[in-house]
């Protein structure tokens, strides 16, 4: 099974830096110089969310941990 996320990545004129927003993740972040770097840093931060918490996880649940890959689609 296959997923495409969508990563909204924008330029602030008024600021002069790229930011990028990850709608289906509530993820918003940037304020850097170039569109690569802001690529960059989501993508990081993409990975970040999905690493979860593990003070959150439920120690008497059943488990299937799932291999996923952040980058960009071909």
């Amino acid at each position: 099974m296959m997923s495409v996320l969508r990563v909204e990545l924008f330029l602030d004129e008024e600021a002069g830096n790229w930011h990028y927003r990850v709608p289906a993740l509530h993820i918003n972040g940037g304020g850097t110089s170039t569109r690569e770097d802001a690529e960059q840093d989501c993508l990081a931060a993409i990975a970040f969310a999905l690493e979860g918490d593990p003070r959150d996880y439920d120690s008497e649940a059943e488990t299937l941990n799932l291999d996923v890959s952040v980058q960009p689609a071909a």
